[in-house]
């Protein structure tokens, strides 16, 4: 097992230490990226709902008659549901994807010690993290990887990619 655990290491640190450091700045590119997305979709919320009141004034002048108000008003209250909804996936999407990616590369690098310590509760719970399931190639078991640690166990290919990227 502990064999299996070295695939995911990152054997050079300062590779490791690179793809930590990117993995974190993409992250925070992301959060500040969805950041400036949610204060847009407010804008539009807050707009959205000074129609609302604008619609609810001419109604009350009777300026305009029920049926009309009724149909813009199902528009407007349609528009309020949808950038809600918008602002909601928007604020818990991005960061929580990037913060577990840094998570789960932080534990591929501290798997083996981890193991070492470990209950059979807690390598139990190790294991369904890092890993799908078995299967029987030949007379050796071969694990099937859960992503991220899939790439990680095929290891980084570093002449392939750019320098600034991962």
């Amino acid at each position: 097992m502990l064999d299996l655990f070295d695939k995911l290491r990152v054997q050079d640190k300062k590779v490791g230490h690179w793809f930590a450091r990117v993995l974190r700045e993409r992250t925070r590119e992301q959060q500040q990226q969805s950041q400036v997305q949610v204060a847009e979709l407010n804008r539009q919320l807050t707009l959205v709902r000074h129609q609302q009141d604008q619609l609810l004034n001419l109604r009350h002048l009777e300026e305009i008659d029920p049926n009309t108000f009724a149909s813009k008003g199902t528009e407007l209250r349609d528009r309020v549901a949808r950038l809600t909804l918008q602002v909601e996936s928007l604020d818990r999407g991005r960061s929580e994807v990037g913060e577990i990616a840094v998570k789960a590369f932080e534990l591929s690098q501290t798997l083996k010690q981890q193991w070492l310590t470990a209950d059979y509760r807690a390598k139990r719970r190790l294991l369904e993290i890092v890993r799908l399931n078995f299967k029987l190639d030949d007379v050796n078991l071969v694990p099937e990887w859960r992503k991220p640690f899939d790439v990680l166990a095929e290891g980084l290919d570093s002449e392939n990619s750019r320098a600034d990227r991962i």
